[in-house]
């Protein structure tokens, strides 16, 4: 199984496909997860709309829109949309407190929902960029002890492309949603969204996880470390935004995790436990009216290298055979009121190893 002692051949690898019945499982699971959690967006984007139509009519925003945008053309010169929206709305006499009251409380639910609560720390840095390399010396590299741990490289033989969701409301597209995992090391995923032509409110979800499994016996009952040692191949999260209505907003984030999961078997359908680095790419939060956005932000530098410690959250008992999943899982969400936007992650990942002890 790739370790130091033992590298795969092709015919090893060809016995490792993972199980359909732990594949199917996994589907169903996590596709309740996402569902869940889009059922939530999408009440919240709906409640969000409802609310904002019994401020706004449609036909009383449809006629502020109009005569904002024949402003533009009758003088090109002279105040932009967004302005000349907000003197229309204040003539309609909008109540634009309420209105903003309202889009506060909506993106912080959104916020919550999407974000999650882990609070941020830091990975180990060996060889990182040379900003990482001048802020702090490279950590020095200890053979390991086979008494206490067991060391893997690729191939690791158990490759998984775990989960694919994709949602996308109005005009919204989930343009692609590719895997990078090529069962040699290399894990990742493309992810691009595009909505040109946002309604009202509309919202847009994509969801990819892949990675690699290895086999571990206990050697004491405890928790286990898994130390995955990983290389840059490309990481670069976008969001850029068009402001179509001249008083729109939006709420955008891409983020990127490192999953541990502990299966009891190679035949097992659920992990007996399961935890991930929630800020391994900590990507992009933005909000605001759709004129400014963060563009592409490069999260990691090609080559960078990062050796990410993961912990589990419960004991295992001695001389036990276990499987170890490691694999990285990216996602983008968008909530759009009149805003195009395009957001993606490209990223991509060489596990060069995997270090699996029990403390």
């Amino acid at each position: 199984m790739g370790t130091a002692e033992h590298v795969y051949s092709k015919t090893d690898q060809s016995q490792l496909e993972i199980p359909p019945g732990l594949q199917a499982f996994y589907e169903r699971r996590q596709t309740d997860e996402w569902r869940a959690m889009v059922n939530r967006l999408d009440a919240l984007r709906k409640s969000f709309a409802d609310q904002r139509r019994q401020i706004v009519s449609p036909e009383l925003r449809d006629r502020i829109a109009n005569i904002a945008s024949a402003g533009m053309q009758d003088d090109p010169r002279g105040p932009g949309l967004r302005y000349r929206s907000l003197v229309e709305a204040k003539n309609a006499e909008v109540d634009l407190n309420a209105l903003k009251r309202l889009h506060r409380h909506a993106y912080s639910e959104v916020g919550e929902l999407v974000k999650g609560q882990e609070a941020f720390h830091h990975h180990e840095t060996v060889v990182g960029s040379v900003v990482d390399v001048f802020k702090r010396p490279p950590i020095v590299y200890v053979a390991p002890d086979p008494d206490k741990e067991k060391l893997f490289f690729p191939p690791f033989g158990g490759c998984w492309d775990r989960l694919e969701q994709n949602q996308a409301t109005g005009d919204g597209l989930i343009v692609e949603n590719r895997s990078y995992l090529d069962c040699a090391g290399r894990m990742g995923s493309k992810l691009v969204a595009r909505n040109n032509d946002a309604s009202d409110v509309d919202l847009l979800c994509a969801y990819r996880e892949n990675g690699y499994l290895v086999p571990f016996k206990t050697l004491r009952t405890g928790i286990l470390q898994v130390r995955a040692d990983l290389s840059a191949l490309l990481c670069r999260h976008h969001v850029s935004t068009y402001d179509e209505f001249g008083w729109s907003d939006f709420r955008a984030t891409t983020r990127g995790r490192l999953v541990l999961a502990v299966f009891w078997t190679w035949e097992d359908v659920e992990p007996a436990n399961e935890v991930s680095d929630q800020w391994f790419a900590s990507g992009l939060d933005c909000s605001g009216d759709g004129e400014s956005f963060p563009g592409t932000s490069i999260q990691a530098v090609p080559g960078e290298r990062r050796v990410i410690n993961l912990f589990t959250d419960m004991a295992f008992p001695a001389g036990r055979e276990l499987w170890i999943y490691v694999g990285v899982a990216d996602r983008i969400w968008a909530l759009l009121n009149d805003v195009s936007i395009d957001i993606s992650i490209d990223s991509a990942w060489q596990l060069n190893s995997l270090a699996v002890r029990s403390l």
